[in-house]
């Protein structure tokens, strides 16, 4: 809890320094964020501040800094159990609904209309909350009147979780709909490894090659089949390894409850949503790739599917479903959203999907009629077709040509190394001129049977490689152009002086061309220089 407070000070600090030198319009934003910190580590940080009890067991009660400093007298506590979220344990005191001094008294913003009080036990050390945990159990075992009851209540829900399982495993004996889309995703990402792209990292160009989501592709060229290939795409082994893990978190429990083809309706729709979705932001200027609109659409679905049949979910599975899903859903986003290069239209529009999907589908447990679960089925994937169709109708003028940017990227790597070695191999003949171990003559030759030729055929190749709209090389590209037009030139002038038919601003000509060449090349080593810094 220390190092946690620490860390949100020094957050606070920092956000209130940069609020004091930030300008007008951003310093308000600063300050608010600040007093957001500042609001948060005191929470966070208040049982330091202040030696509050973490938990506190007694023969009155249960008392903790969460429950306001308050007392919960045993005879208020109808049951006393544990859940684990993020690996963090928190104990849930089941009040009686009559209890209404001790509802009242201990309420927090959070606290909710259940007559259920939480206390966190994420402050203590692993070995202190095992001993306060088992000294909770036997004072409300010890104490309390309600025990014997609570104990009968966990024993029958223990045996629903268990007759649940049992019916879910009866309904999809086999979740095989979720096993395929895994093997599908890993099988496609083994085929981009064995064609030679990257295991970590692929480029851009490749995945596009693939068959990677592009604004401009889809909306100007029709390659709708982008939007769902895209979806079988990671960006390296770590992107596919996140989205299977939480592909198989939600999904073995949704594949059961809607049944395999249901299943596979709703991560369909959810991909070629998340993909419609990208085409007005990150698909725009960059490739979208990854499973990531799928996923989030199965999270959704499960998260709807758990409100919707929460009656007839155990009570632990539905908990563990809202917290658990519902924080790593939340830190997703977030994540999502204070980073670069992470396609969150593609996860919203996923989500979005999911969840209405999972509204509308009739899952095995309210057992309808074969026929209507089809024809519920039919009207839905209907539905999104639609939906998808018009939000990538609807998708705003793309600004970057990918393939077009693609394609000029292969052949400008292929003609960056002729100029290269062009005009290194006419240097070098030029300070053997000029150390004289190459004659004025021999070195007119060379350049005219040499190196003007090979710098003319690499000016003629750049000049043909396709321009794209949005290509962030164009500078580059026409500083080359420049360049090589400069340098042939400039040869062509020095052999007219050497053939005797200069005129007479030739000299001052040759000079000029000299001095652009010289800035050229600085200003290309620059860009370059700049282009390998880490950002």
């Amino acid at each position: 809890m220390g190092l946690v407070t620490g860390v949100m000070l020094a957050i606070t600090s920092g956000t209130a320094l940069l609020a004091a030198s930030a300008p007008g319009g951003l310093a308000p934003i600063l300050w608010g964020t600040a007093a957001l910190f500042a609001w948060g580590t005191w929470g966070i940080g208040r049982p330091l501040f202040r030696n509050d009890w973490v938990l506190r067991i007694g023969p009155r009660g249960v008392s903790s800094y969460m429950l306001n400093g308050r007392t919960i007298p045993w005879r208020d506590i109808r049951d006393v159990s544990v859940e684990t979220v993020q690996r963090n344990a928190i104990v849930v005191l089941t009040l009686a609904a009559d209890a209404t001094e001790s509802l009242q008294k201990t309420r927090r913003w959070l606290s909710g209309r259940k007559p259920e009080r939480r206390i966190a036990l994420g402050a203590l050390r692993p070995a202190q909350a095992a001993e306060a945990i088992a000294a909770l159990n036997q004072g409300f075992v010890a104490r309390a009147e309600h025990a014997a009851a609570a104990a009968e209540a966990r024993e029958k829900e223990a045996k629903y979780e268990a007759a649940f399982a049992q019916e879910l495993a009866r309904l999809t004996p086999m979740p095989w709909a979720l096993y395929a889309m895994v093997a599908l995703n890993v099988g496609v990402w083994l085929g981009n490894v064995l064609t030679g792209l990257s295991l970590m990292q692929p480029s851009s160009a490749d995945l596009f090659r693939w068959g990677a989501n592009s604004a401009w592709a889809v909306t100007r060229e029709h390659e709708y089949r982008r939007l769902l290939t895209a979806t079988f795409l990671h960006g390296g082994a770590i992107h596919l390894a996140m989205n299977m893990l939480g592909l198989w978190g939600a999904g073995k429990l949704l594949n059961r409850l809607y049944g395999n083809g249901q299943f596979l309706l709703i991560y369909f729709a959810s991909a070629l949503a998340g993909s419609a979705a990208s085409l007005h932001f990150g698909a725009q200027t960059a490739v979208s790739v990854g499973a990531s609109g799928a996923v989030f659409g199965v999270l959704g679905a499960l998260i709807v599917a758990a409100q919707r049949h929460r009656e007839q979910l155990p009570k632990a599975l539905n908990r563990n479903i809202m917290t658990s899903e519902g924080l790593f859903l939340a830190y997703a986003l977030v994540n999502g959203f204070s980073k670069q290069g992470i396609d969150n239209a593609a996860h919203m529009g996923g989500l979005l999907a999911g969840a209405c999907m999972a509204w509308l589908l009739a899952s095995l447990l309210t057992r309808p009629a074969a026929g209507a679960r089809r024809m519920r089925a039919a009207a839905a994937a209907a539905g999104v077709a639609v939906a998808v169709a018009g939000v990538v109708l609807a998708a705003p003028a793309a600004r970057v040509d990918h393939g077009t940017l693609f394609a000029a990227g292969e052949r400008l790597q292929r003609v960056i190394p002729k100029i290269q070695s062009a005009a290194a191999a006419l240097q070098q003949d030029a300070r053997a001129g000029e150390a004289g171990r190459m004659s004025v003559q021999q070195f007119a030759d060379k350049v005219e049977r040499h190196h003007l030729p090979a710098l003319r055929a690499a000016h003629a190749e750049l000049a043909a490689i396709p321009r794209a709209q949005g290509d962030p090389r164009a500078d580059m590209i026409a500083d080359l152009a420049q360049f090589t037009a400069s340098m042939i030139e400039l040869s062509e002038l020095q052999l007219r002086i050497q053939r005797g038919q200069g005129e007479p601003d030739t000299q001052a000509r040759i000079q000029r061309l000299e001095q652009q060449i010289q800035l050229m090349a600085r200003r290309m080593q620059e860009r370059q220089a700049a282009a390998k810094k880490p950002r």
